[in-house]
C-alpha cells in the first residue's frame, strides 16, 4: 500500500482501538453502578468473562503499541494482519462472554453491531458483508446453544431476574429471535456499507485533489525556477546595461573634452594662420614694391648713361 492509504488504515485503526477502550470502560462503570446502586441485579461473576476480557484488552494494547511508531516503520504485514484481526477478535470476544453469560438475551447482544461498524472504517464492501455473515452466524449458534440449554448455566437469582427471556425450549421465541436480530444486523450492515461508500468516495475525491493539489504544485515549481531564471537573465542584462551606460556616458564626456581641446587647438591654429597670412601678404607688397624700385633704379641708370 502507498504512504496515503498507509496513513489513512493507521488513523482508522488507531479509532477503532480508542473506541475499543471507551466502551470496555463504558461497561466496566455499568457493572460497577449496577453493583453499588442496583446490587438486587444479578451479574455474572465468571471467571472466564474476566479472562476474556482481559485477553481483548491485552490485544488492543499491543495493537496500540504497534500503531504509536512511526508509521514509515510499521511492517504492511503487520499492518494488514492488525487490521484483519480486529472484526474477528470483536466478535469472539463478544460471543464467549454471551456464552459465559448464561443467555442469548442479554443486553450485550447489541454490541454485535460494534464489528459491522468497525468493518466500515477499515473494509471495503466485501469485509463489511462477511463481518455480517460471521456475526449472525455466531449469534445464530449461540441462539440455538440456547435454546437447546447447552450455555452456562444461569443462576436462580438471574433467571428470577429474567422470566419468559430464556430461550431454552422455546421454539417460537427462539424463531423470534433468530429471526429479528438477524435482520436488525442485516440493517446495520446495510447502513455500515452506505457510510464505507460514502467514506470511500470521499477519500477517493482527496486523493484525487491530492493529486491534483501535487500536480499543480508542481506546476507552480516549475514556473517559479522559470520565473527565477528569467529574474536572473534581467538582472544581468540590466547589470550590463548599466555597465555599458557607465562606458557610454565615459565615452561621451571624454568626446567633450577632446573637442574642447580641439576647438582650442583651432583657434590657435586660426590665430597662427591670421598672423602668417597677413605677413605673407605684407612681404609680397613689399617684394613688388622693391622690383618697381629696381625698375627705377634701372631706368635711372639708363638715362644717366645716355646723357
Amino acid at each position: 500500500m502507498d504512504d496515503f492509504e498507509k496513513q489513512q488504515t493507521i488513523e482508522a485503526l488507531k479509532t477503532v482501538i480508542k473506541a475499543r477502550w471507551f466502551y470496555a470502560l463504558a461497561i466496566f462503570a455499568q457493572g460497577i453502578v449496577l453493583k453499588l446502586a442496583f446490587y438486587a441485579v444479578p451479574l455474572p461473576n465468571n471467571w472466564q468473562i474476566l479472562l476474556i476480557l482481559a485477553i481483548v484488552l491485552i490485544f488492543n494494547f499491543i495493537f496500540w503499541l504497534c500503531l504509536s511508531r512511526v508509521p514509515e516503520k510499521v511492517n504492511d504485514t503487520l499492518l494488514k494482519l492488525i487490521r484483519f484481526s480486529q472484526v474477528p477478535l470483536e466478535l469472539f470476544g463478544l460471543a464467549a462472554i454471551t456464552y459465559y453469560s448464561g443467555t442469548a438475551n442479554k443486553l450485550l447482544i447489541i454490541m454485535f453491531v460494534i464489528p459491522i461498524m468497525v468493518g466500515t472504517a477499515i473494509y471495503k464492501t466485501r469485509g463489511i458483508i462477511l463481518a455480517t455473515i460471521a456475526a449472525m452466524a455466531l449469534y445464530s449458534g449461540l441462539l440455538i446453544l440456547d435454546y437447546y440449554g447447552l450455555l452456562s448455566p444461569l443462576t436462580p437469582e438471574a433467571i428470577a431476574q429474567a422470566p419468559g427471556k430464556i430461550f431454552t425450549g422455546q421454539l417460537g421465541l427462539t424463531k423470534y429471535q433468530l429471526v429479528g436480530f438477524n435482520m436488525y444486523l442485516m440493517g446495520a450492515a446495510f447502513y455500515a456499507g452506505f457510510l464505507s461508500n460514502l467514506f470511500k468516495r470521499r477519500e477517493k475525491s482527496a486523493i484525487s485533489q491530492k493529486n491534483e493539489l501535487a500536480e499543480k504544485t508542481n506546476i507552480l515549481t516549475i514556473q517559479t525556477r522559470e520565473l527565477t531564471r528569467t529574474k536572473d537573465y534581467l538582472h544581468e542584462a540590466l547589470t550590463k546595461s548599466d555597465k555599458a551606460r557607465t562606458e557610454l556616458e565615459k565615452t561621451k564626456a571624454d568626446l567633450e573634452k577632446s573637442n574642447l581641446e580641439l576647438k582650442a587647438k583651432l583657434d590657435e591654429v586660426e590665430k597662427y594662420s591670421e598672423v602668417t597670412t597677413g605677413r605673407e601678404l605684407k612681404m609680397m607688397e613689399l617684394k613688388e614694391k622693391m622690383k618697381q624700385m629696381e625698375n627705377e633704379i634701372n631706368e635711372l641708370r639708363k638715362k644717366l648713361e645716355t646723357r
